[in-house]
């Protein structure tokens, strides 16, 4: 159980590392060398002209990094927060759509072996045989109820009595397998909603503080051309668009691996209730004295 649980963590841990670190190596680099403005004609070009195209060629030279951090420390500081909620919303998405389509692969493969197997307890026997899926942990609680409900019959006042409690107990001991399995299956989702509502508004309040910014440096040396304010709104969007960067994958991971746990969970409803009828019937057929060779168990 232990080492179970801690593969499921290690795996979208280790890929987060990973990812995280190439991601601020990428971003991190400078996208071109750093170059000067070109050479000008004595008397050409006013001197203000000049100082802002210096500072556009400078402005276009320099990484996103380079650039938030020209926006202040918050900018940067928000934009390093939305990177990671970018990798790890990535790192989760991939993990989650490889480890669920394996289940369901898995949960298949077991629920036709319980369709091929001639009895329960055969089936039972052979467990250790099969990889862990959903339906393979459903059947082994479901199992083990059954066992203990076949006792009742010692100490019910009635057959009809021992068959119902047998039945009512062995549904609620499927729903709750049913359940546990359910909330397995959608571990580390709660990350990914958490990334697709806050993630935007993160990067708005990056975007607006680097405005306020960009505002405040126009006030103090006074000019409000459009070479002179766009190079400060520019580093201020950046927050933005690395918002809707770790957006829209955690929205799309979230829709998708809910998409697939429905499946999944439509599927063990299904087992379950053909495992409850099967139950049914031979609790009847054993009631009414049937050849123990029909028997499931």
């Amino acid at each position: 159980m232990h080492s179970s649980a801690s593969f499921r963590f290690v795996r979208p841990t280790r890929a987060l590392v990973i990812l995280l670190f190439a991601c601020l190596g990428l971003f991190g680099m400078r996208l071109d060398a750093q170059g000067s403005a070109p050479p000008t004609q004595p008397g050409a070009v006013s001197a203000p002209a000049a100082e802002e195209a210096v500072q556009v060629a400078d402005f276009g030279s320099h990484s996103m990094l380079v650039q938030a951090w020209r926006s202040g420390v918050v900018v940067f500081t928000v934009l390093i927060i939305l990177i990671a909620f970018s990798v790890l919303s990535w790192a989760i998405f991939v993990w989650k759509l490889v480890v669920l389509r394996k289940h369901m692969q898995t949960s298949e493969s077991f629920i036709k072996s319980f369709w091929e197997s001639r009895s329960l307890n055969e089936l039972n026997s052979r467990l250790g045989d099969y990889p862990y899926s959903p339906a393979k942990e459903v059947f082994r609680t479901g199992y083990a109820e059954l066992v203990r409900g076949s006792q009742l019959k010692e100490h019910a006042s009635s057959p009809q009595m021992a068959i119902n409690a047998a039945i009512e107990n062995l549904n609620r001991a499927l729903n709750k397998a049913k359940r546990l399995e359910k909330k397995k299956l959608e571990s580390y989702l709660s990350f990914l909603a958490i990334i697709a509502s806050s993630a935007p508004f993160i990067g708005l309040f990056g975007t607006v503080w680097g405005i306020m910014g960009a505002f405040e440096g126009i006030a103090r040396t006074g000019s409000a051309s459009l070479a002179a304010v766009a190079p400060g709104i520019s580093e201020a969007l950046i927050a933005t668009a690395f918002g809707l960067l770790a957006a829209i994958p955690a929205v799309i991971g979230f829709n998708a691996s809910n998409a697939r746990i429905r499946t999944l969970v439509g599927s063990l409803d299904g087992f379950c209730a053909d495992f409850l009828n099967i139950v049914g019937r031979y609790l009847v057929s054993d009631r009414k004295g049937s050849n123990a060779t029909t028997s499931p168990l």
